[in-house]
């Protein structure tokens, strides 16, 4: 049980003038002679500002930096000769030309003449050049020939200065060199995917060379938001947009496609990633074919191969690893030998097919989907993929470098799970191989324990198709499998799709085994915390109930599984408020577990189990406000895992949590607040900030903050929750919309009642939609936002909300459930505020008879109860029995919880109103 959620030199000059008073004019192909008359025109022509540009990109996104970059080299004072230079390089469509064309656009007015120029063959340059005498020298431009304009604008360009030649796409950078040597007056900006061979031209500084990378996460998700935002503005689409733009890797031309799709088939986001697949190897109809992505790069693959076919080999393995980084030291085991990999990689590397990451070797996300799509047409029945067996090769000569029957290293598991990763997600899922299905398993084990539980489903989902293909659905093997991949549907918040994997496979397992096998169990208590996840706790109860008769009768009665069934059967009952019956099932559930001897040490997994066990029922004992016994039992709980497992273990820290949380219960804020802070510490140490079991200290921390009144810290530390929550597990993931709620609560604490209506909105509908309209949590958010209503005097609203969420959970979880006396107190509160004193009255009293029965009489939440009966009688106008009623529940509040417990400061409140009341009866 575990406390509530409470990434130049010159080469010489091209013209000057001679005594015969003509002027000599080398272009790129010709030497042109041009009368002196009209040498001293081009040298005498002002520009007076002409820009000739492509239109701007209105959608224009980030790369503040790199447009800083560009302006101070350009702008800067150089000692060397030849004009200021830069070179921007990267893959095809990463927004080369897009990041020129903004430099030009910002910084037209600091230029006397912008040109752009279409620099992907001589042809276009040249082209381009003549444009500039057609355009400040027209009449005589009427006149000439095309040779006669370029030299003209060679010319020109010699002569003046403050001027900015942008050349795009160069795939041949010797085209530049007679210009790039010559042309000293401005400034050159070149786009190219080629990264070498510029060191030749003059541009060999860190600065003249700008590495052009694909967007941060941020700025890829604003620009595609910039498309599908003209249509639909929803928090769930610009989630998808957000996935999106991650699954295509930040790649601008990427990006762009697909919000031009989008707009033209107002297609959703979500269809249109489901699509993504199919979309990399298909040319639009109707379409150029080289506006697509996939065949953007199909031109430059076929230039690898030509240029170095072990490149293209090596690449087509690179496609099936991990497309952040693969370890320079694994490519070198995907070519014959080392010199080879050199090669190789030199190649791909001027081609701008890969980068690097320190050590790391890149390949674009979007380039790896069009090779693999192309390695799986090009197949024939029965044979791997291009690149795919050399990839998995790779990675198992890495982990079990003695050869398949060696357990896998774990140092190299860790260090190769995101290439393992890779090969889960991009297997083909039409074959066995026993050493890859095992490397799947293997890395999967290994995330879950590091808390990276949703990275590891698809290798799981990999594992599990294997072994379909090598065993059949009805092997073993096949049931644990798909038990796996169900199991972790249900951690991650994906409840439904557990029940919908586990119903048929419960009956398959009791075809092939019986019910009494492990696997069986397994599947039937899975099932069970499946159904009470998506709040059928009675479906869960008799699952449970059924599982642990099970084992009894194959195990015995205290066998560690029988007994552990029977603590999740007793947890399942505390859900829904029978806390004697989950207390009777604990302590004989420990009882036994103590009979047994367990605690030997030389059992220590044995002895974890019954550590496990005490620790839910330390929790049980909390539920009904039974701390002191709770706190006894936690502190020798965890005194047992400190010495077991050590103090960083996770289910010390567990332990330690809970701990806590009942100090929290018991009002008791101050060790409850050094526990959490504790507890973060640790495992933001141990685990990473961003690991589940680190989200849930910092949520519980948030929370008692706001409870205690430090709003600026709760604030903070509820919306860093929420940001992580949202990133790491998704914007509906249970524990995500939690941190919504709280957000909600903290905007309320903050003094900020329309924003937290909004989130409490929010999260109910999400809720709804994720969960359904009648799943617990779902009901519990209506009633958190009956309460808001009802805080913010809309009785009108509160109240039949809190009727309808009564209602339910009267039918789902009983009458008597904690959440329906949550709901029944909140509604007759709600009933007093707009008037309807006498059904208060009723409403209340029959929640203090439950509670007193159920709870006791002096836990908190009963003496809450009754503080707000003597609120009906002071409604009522009888004061003396309100006041009587304030001074003995304050009274016993202060014996059992302290004064300073929030109960009770808010008795002590509602107490001394009435004393002023009682006082000076004359109306304010």
């Amino acid at each position: 049980m575990t406390s509530p959620t409470h990434n130049f030199s010159g080469a010489g000059q091209i013209a000057n003038f001679n005594s015969t008073n003509e002027g000599v004019i080398v272009t790129q192909v010709t030497t042109i002679v041009l009368p002196a008359e009209t040498l001293h025109s081009a040298a005498d022509t002002p520009a007076g500002g002409v820009v000739h540009l492509l239109p701007p990109n209105r959608r224009f996104t980030g790369r503040q930096r790199e447009l800083t970059a560009l302006r101070e080299e350009l702008s800067a004072e150089r000692s060397e000769p030849g004009a200021p230079t830069v070179v921007v390089h990267g893959l095809g469509g990463v927004g080369k030309s897009t990041l020129a064309l903004q430099y030009a656009q910002s910084f037209r007015a600091a230029y006397d003449l912008v040109w752009w120029i279409d620099a992907s063959s001589p042809g276009g340059v040249e082209e381009a050049l003549a444009g500039i005498a057609r355009r400040l020298s027209p009449a005589w431009a009427g006149t000439a020939q095309q040779p006669e304009l370029t030299a003209w604008a060679l010319a020109w360009l010699q002569h003046h200065t403050d001027w900015l030649l942008v050349y795009d796409n160069v795939e041949d950078p010797e085209l530049l060199a007679p210009l790039l040597g010559s042309l000293t007056g401005g400034h050159h900006l070149v786009t190219t995917r080629l990264a070498d061979d510029w060191d030749e031209l003059g541009v060999a500084s860190d600065g003249a060379l700008l590495v052009l990378d694909v967007l941060p996460q941020e700025q890829a998700a604003q620009l595609l938001w910039s498309w599908v935002s003209e249509w639909d503005r929803s928090e769930e689409s610009r989630w998808e947009v957000g996935q999106l733009a991650r699954e295509l890797g930040g790649l601008p031309l990427a990006l762009e496609q697909a919000g031009a799709y989008l707009r033209r088939t107002r297609s959703t986001v979500a269809s249109y990633r489901r699509r993504l697949g199919l979309q990399l190897s298909r040319a639009p109809a109707g379409q150029d074919p080289q506006r697509t992505v996939a065949r953007i790069w199909q031109v430059t693959l076929e230039a690898v191969a030509a240029d170095d076919p072990a490149a293209a080999d090596l690449l087509h393995a690179l496609a099936w690893l991990d497309a952040d980084g693969c370890p320079r030291d694994l490519v070198s085991g995907l070519a014959p030998d080392e010199v080879a990999a050199d090669d190789a990689l030199g190649v791909l590397h001027a081609y701008s097919m890969i980068g690097y990451a320190w050590r790391d070797v890149r390949v674009h996300r979007l380039v790896q989907g069009v090779l693999r799509a192309d390695a799986l047409a090009r197949r024939r029945p029965g044979e791997a993929p291009r690149g795919r067996r050399e990839a998995e090769q790779a990675v198992l000569r890495a982990v079990q470098p003695a050869g398949p029957e060696q357990e896998a290293d774990a140092a190299e598991l860790a260090r190769l799970a995101g290439q393992v990763r890779a090969l889960a997600a991009t297997d083909p899922r039409d074959s066995c191989d026993t050493p890859v299905f095992r490397l799947y398993a293997d890395t999967a084990v290994h995330l879950e324990t590091e808390g990276q539980t949703a990275r590891a489903l698809p290798l799981y989902e990999a594992y599990d198709a294997q072994i379909r293909n090598g065993f059949g659905p009805d092997h073993p093997f096949a049931l644990v499998a798909r038990c796996a991949v169900a199991r972790v549907h249900l951690a991650t918040g994906r409840p439904e799709r557990t029940v919908e994997l586990l119903t048929p496979l419960l009956e398959q397992s009791l075809r092939v085994h019986d019910a009494g096998h492990l696997t069986t169990l397994n599947i039937r208590s899975h099932l069970a915390s499946a159904h009470q996840a998506c709040g059928r706790v009675q479906q869960a109860i008799e699952e449970y109930e059924k599982a642990a008769a099970d084992s009894r009768d194959a195990l015995g009665p205290e066998h560690v599984r029988t007994l552990t069934l029977l603590s999740d059967l007793a947890g399942a009952y505390e859900s829904v408020g029978r806390t004697d019956r989950a207390i009777g099932i604990y302590e004989d559930v420990v009882r036994r577990e103590s009979a047994t001897g367990y605690e030997n040490l030389l059992r220590p997994l044995l002895r974890l189990n019954g550590l496990r066990l005490r620790n839910n029922l330390a929790g049980a004992y909390e539920s009904v406000g039974r701390h002191r016994e709770s706190i006894a039992l936690y502190r020798e709980v965890l005194a047992g895992f400190e010495e077991l497992a050590g103090s960083e273990h996770p289910d010390t820290l567990t332990c330690l949590s809970n701990l806590g949380y009942t100090h929290e219960s018991a009002g008791d804020l101050e060790p409850a607040q050094e526990i959490y802070r504790d507890v973060l510490t640790r495992r933001a140490a141990a685990l990473g900030e961003e690991h589940p079991d680190t989200l849930l200290s910092r949520s519980n921390l948030a929370y008692l903050c706001l409870t205690t009144g430090d709003i600026a810290t709760g604030y903070d530390l509820c919306r860093t929750t929420l940001t992580q929550r949202t990133g790491v597990l998704g914007p509906e993931h249970p524990d995500t919309l939690v941190s919504l709620g709280m957000m909600a609560s903290a905007h309320d604490a903050a003094g900020e009642p329309d924003q937290a209506l909004a989130l409490f909105e929010e999260a109910l509908h999400l809720r709804r939609k994720v969960l359904g309209p009648v799943h617990p949590d779902t009901l519990r958010s209506a009633g958190i936002l009956a309460s808001a209503y009802h805080e913010r005097g809309e009785s009108a609203r509160a109240v039949p909300l809190f009727e309808t969420v009564l209602a339910e959970q009267e039918r789902l979880l009983g009458p008597e459930s904690r959440d329906a006396l949550v709901s029944r107190n909140n509604l007759a509160a709600a009933c007093r505020a707009s008037g309807d004193v006498e059904r208060a009255r009723s409403l209340i009293t029959t929640v203090l008879e439950q509670r007193t029965r159920l709870l006791g009489p002096d836990h908190p939440d009963t003496l809450g109860s009754r503080a707000s009966l003597a609120r009906v009688h002071q409604a009522s106008g009888d004061l003396t029995r309100a006041i009587d009623g304030y001074q003995a529940t304050l009274a016993r509040l202060t014996e059992v919880v302290g004064a300073d417990h929030p109960v009770s400061t808010v008795v002590a409140g509602l107490l001394a109103a009435a004393l002023r009341g009682r006082d000076d009866p004359s109306p304010p």
